[in-house]
């Protein structure tokens, strides 16, 4: 059980808003309103539609249930699907898993923000999680007949250096954060140079922060620019659903290092979830290389 004043802790205060704001903008399509993560959560139907909407697919479950066993048997579906995303082991299984059905159900309030954590970071949510969030639990143990509690430390979130979440800054974040002109001028001339290997191909690109988010286009054109064609069943050609789209951009960012291109510092999901900063620093990179290179 929490402890009562771990959840007036500032902090712990904090990261619940940040996390229910991203929830909502989320889920605002769906016009689906999440006021409180423990009463909202626990019966798994706001849990499948935001793993829908972030991995881009559609879980089969039951119909909505108002009994607790048919709420248990939706929710352990749910959550079978989001461990797999995240790489985790199934339900039930022997592991250190920070939740489970019972919990979850249960309104469990550590539980739930350990998976909603889990989550945001998966899926690079565009929040800054405040750091080292701790609670403590009280533990209830039985000694010589008698009850004796004590309190024990759980860490919610750690640094957001563990997960990638610093690095030096860079002229993008300079001209991001100061000069949206130049910003523009950046976009147009990483279009133009894009584009002259895409129109080879007859394809050609309009929007830069979303045209590239399936990796498809950067797949092509890292062939294009080292003059070979990329085999169509090592990509996606027609991604349809997250995981594919990571595994397309994923595939790019090792072409461009069988190049000779540096390893981004972006991860694929960061392509994936439309992160212009992150998709700019992986077509400059590109672009310093190549933007000598005469067509052929």
């Amino acid at each position: 059980m929490i402890e009562p004043a771990s959840r007036d802790d500032p902090k712990v205060k904090e990261l619940i808003k940040l996390l229910l704001e991203w929830i909502n903008d989320v889920l605002a399509d769906d016009r689906i309103i999440v006021k409180d993560i423990e009463e909202d959560l626990f019966d798994g139907q706001i849990l499948q539609k935001l793993i829908e909407r972030l991995a881009d697919i559609k879980v089969e479950v039951p119909e909505v249930s108002q009994s607790e066993m048919g709420q248990k048997q939706k929710l352990r579906v749910i959550l079978d699907v989001i461990n797999r995303i995240l790489t985790l082991p199934q339900i039930g299984t022997w592991n250190q898993q920070k939740w489970s059905v019972d919990s979850v159900h249960s309104k469990n309030l550590v539980a739930i923000l350990h998976l909603l954590v889990a989550l945001a970071r998966h899926f690079r949510a565009p929040i800054r999680m405040p750091e080292n969030v701790q609670v403590f639990l009280l533990v209830v143990q039985k000694r010589d007949g008698m009850l004796q509690p004590r309190r024990v430390p759980e860490d919610i979130t750690g640094t957001n250096e563990d997960v990638g979440g610093k690095f030096e800054r860079d002229a993008f974040d300079t001209l991001f954060d100061h000069a949206p002109d130049k910003l523009n001028l950046v976009k147009k001339t990483l279009v133009t140079f894009v584009n002259k290997q895409l129109l080879k191909v007859n394809l050609e690109v309009s929007d830069i922060h979303t045209q590239f988010h399936d990796g498809v286009y950067l797949v092509l054109l890292m062939g294009l620019l080292e003059g070979y064609f990329v085999p169509l069943h090592s990509f996606h050609l027609t991604p349809s659903d997250f995981d594919q789209k990571v595994h397309n951009v994923g595939f790019a960012f090792d072409l461009m290092q069988d190049a000779g291109l540096p390893k981004p510092k972006a991860r694929a999901e960061d392509v994936v979830n439309l992160d212009l900063k992150c998709t700019l620093r992986v077509l400059y990179n590109i672009f310093t290389k190549y933007k000598d290179v005469p067509l052929p």
